[in-house]
């Protein structure tokens, strides 16, 4: 996402983890009172906005006794804003409520409370916190309030346990080797791209190049930080004349860096658009950059000199931004955003031709798509990101009947988002956040079977926090050495070996 003030945000309410079960209290018996309904809303704000526990409504007495909050806890059933969990780390009778953020809250039998007043900018918000209502199955209620000094918007969840999706860590996938310079910042890791064996890592503050000989020991051999503000999100690379590599960033404006000389990477171009992201493309001797702009419109250059790009032409489409895209042949598939996933011809780039849309906003957004072909089925795999996200496979076939039509999906579960995807064959990786990596065969679409994973993410560790969107983000797949290479956003580099079969 671009809005950078709201990533800060969900950061400052940051959370820590627990990767423990929490068993059934038989003691507990849900009755009338413990009933509530989940669900977000707005109320005006008033002058001392949830200054007590009870500005949340009444609680049944007592479900809290006895019980230890220690730990992340995740917040289901409906989108929390920009946080996805709660951590708890009680001291005495009081409690530290996400710890990031190292606030005191109060605890008592009947509820968990917490209101902090905090500045962004010019702008005062209020964030207010209450835990209540304990369940037979170990569940609680979760009511969050954050008000901007209009509006109070209210989201009510079920929270549970946080714990890994899966009965086991990894599933032919294992960790090889992980990179994270003690003078990295903290700030997002977005995207990896490999060639040979050198593995280029975007992050919040720049490309990172990293020698990867060595899998188990990966190097850092040079790093580009951009000078100015901006958000770095995206890396592909072109190989040009003379032996030249050049690094495109998906930023405002793009950055094209010259990494040659991996040790001393060199700004050699800036592009005039505000991408969020870039896909390249070799085509009859011709080396192609489209990128996926905040202003909805997927511009295409010529960069087959990468220090002189050209713009040959522009899609605009009717989405607030597109967040992503991949091109087969000239045949782009852009990721509209609110606008849908569409299929654009730019084989002809001064006059791109809409082929085909599908709506897949009625549950979320149209995020990011890779296609492939199967038995020779031409299809996409399609993400969207948000409570509820799921991996879709479409039918982009032209000729078919079920053009531009989903006919298989999977998801993990519903509080844990998808993000980025890769297709060799019948064969699918993909990033899924707090869910870590996985690996998918394809060899029937209709019924895709997960072969591989690797959680990458512990809601124990020191490095999580609360935000909805972290974990495993991007991804690079080396298929000769047998390697993906994941950007994971508090990580950094991890490398995995891939023994899927």
């Amino acid at each position: 996402m671009r809005q950078l003030s709201w990533l800060a945000l969900g950061f400052f309410v940051a959370c820590g983890g627990d990767d423990a079960a929490t068993p059934p209290d038989a003691s507990i018996v849900p009755d009338a009172s413990t009933e509530f309904m989940v669900g977000c809303g707005e109320v005006p704000q008033s002058a001392d906005a949830f200054a007590t526990a009870a500005d949340f409504g009444p609680v049944p007495p007592g479900t809290l006794a006895g019980w230890d909050p220690d730990g992340r806890w995740f917040l289901t059933g409906t989108r929390v804003g920009g946080v996805s969990s709660f951590h708890f780390e009680k001291r005495g009778s009081d409690v530290v409520v996400d710890r990031d953020t190292v606030n005191l809250g109060t605890i008592d039998d009947d509820q968990i409370f917490q209101r902090t007043v905090f500045s962004s900018g010019e702008e005062s918000f209020i964030v207010a916190k209450r835990v209540s209502t304990r369940l037979a199955d170990g569940s609680l209620r979760a009511d969050r309030a954050v008000c901007d000094g209009t509006n109070c918007r209210i989201c009510t969840a079920k929270m549970i346990r946080a714990e890994h999706h899966d009965p086991q860590v990894s599933e032919n996938l294992t960790l090889v080797g992980e990179l994270k310079g003690a003078d990295w910042s903290n700030g997002f890791t977005f995207n990896v791209r490999v060639r040979g064996t050198l593995a280029y890592l975007v992050r919040i503050d720049g490309l990172y190049i990293i020698e990867t000989s060595n899998p188990a020991n990966p190097v850092q051999v040079g790093h580009y930080r951009r000078t100015g503000d901006g958000y770095s999100n995206d890396v592909k690379l072109v190989d040009a004349a003379g032996g030249r590599r050049y690094a495109m960033i998906a930023d405002y404006p793009v950055d094209v860096v010259d990494v040659t000389n991996p040790a001393a990477p060199v700004l050699a171009a800036t592009i005039a658009e505000e991408a969020h992201t870039v896909f390249t493309e070799e085509r009859s001797g011709v080396t192609y950059a489209y990128f996926g702009n905040y202003d909805g419109s997927t511009p295409v250059y010529d960069v087959t000199n990468p220090a002189l790009p050209v713009r040959l032409g522009r899609y605009q489409t009717e989405g607030s931004l597109v967040h992503d895209l991949s091109v087969s042949n000239g045949i782009a598939y852009l990721n509209a955003w609110d606008g849908g996933l569409l299929t654009v011809d730019f084989t002809v780039p001064g006059t791109p031709q809409l082929l085909g849309t599908w709506d897949p906003t009625t549950r979320g957004a149209s995020h990011s798509n890779w296609t492939t072909s199967v038995a020779g089925r031409k299809i996409a795999l399609h993400g969207d990101e948000t409570y509820g996200a799921h991996l879709d496979i479409v039918d982009v076939d032209p000729a078919s009947a079920t053009f531009m039509k989903p006919f298989a999906s999977y998801k993990t579960r519903d509080w844990v988002s998808i993000h980025n995807i890769m297709a060799f064959g019948a064969k699918a990786y993909f990033t899924y956040y707090q869910d870590g990596v996985r690996v998918m065969d394809l060899s029937n679409p209709a019924a895709p079977r997960l072969i591989g994973y690797y959680n990458t993410w512990d809601p124990q560790a020191d490095y999580t926090s609360s935000a909805f969107f972290e974990g495993a983000v991007g991804l690079d797949v080396d298929l000769d050495r047998k390697l993906i290479f994941v950007a994971d956003s508090p990580r950094g580099l991890l490398i995995l070996r891939d023994d899927t079969p």
